[in-house]
């Protein structure tokens, strides 16, 4: 199976080493591929999404890919010193979702400036039935390892780091359309 058309390698390689990481190290733990392999998340992606079609890590690798598939997208501009940015943010996964005995919306947000896939962010957020906006449970380095890491829910102690506005209410806006469609995690 090829990798979805509509989605470059560099989305591909962003996805695999941030958000897909955990997924993909499960899937290639059969092959028993040594940790100087695994241990660069960028590098490792890479050699998945470039490998010979039909070769097991390349087919492990479309398979972890699956979430693009389906995957919501939306484009934002951001001004900031009066200098416009437009973005384009890649929604693998939103909905409802339960966890540890916390009930409430999760989302995965890859975010790419459109000046160049250079820009690049990865989050994983929650929105509890309480809180205001979507919180950041888990974002990520240019190098794909997490530089926040909480459980769902659990971002609620101590300081709440959120995405800008404009992102919040492109993901209000796709829990809404799922919500009125009966979808969730």
């Amino acid at each position: 199976m090829n990798a979805p058309a509509s989605r470059s390698d560099a989305e591909q390689i962003w996805y695999l080493a941030t958000l897909g990481r955990e997924a993909l190290l499960r899937s290639l733990a059969p092959l028993g591929l040594s940790s100087a392999v695994t241990h660069d998340p960028l590098s490792l992606a890479t050699h998945v999404v470039t490998s010979t079609p039909g070769r097991a890590i390349h087919q492990i690798g479309q398979a972890v890919l699956q979430p693009l598939l389906t995957a919501r997208a939306f484009t934002v501009t951001v001004t900031s010193d009066d200098i416009p940015t437009a973005f384009t943010g890649v929604v693998p996964v939103i909905g409802e979702h339960t966890a540890g005995g916390a009930t409430g919306l999760y989302a995965e947000l890859l975010l790419f400036s459109m000046e160049g896939l250079s820009d690049k962010a990865a989050f994983r957020l929650s929105r509890m039935p309480t809180d205001k906006t979507w919180i950041i449970d888990t974002d990520f380095r240019p190098t794909g390892h997490p530089d926040l890491q909480r459980p769902f829910g659990s971002s609620r102690m101590g300081r709440k780091r959120a995405p800008l506005a404009l992102f919040s209410a492109e993901l209000d806006r796709l829990a809404a359309e799922l919500n009125t469609q009966g979808s969730s995690t």
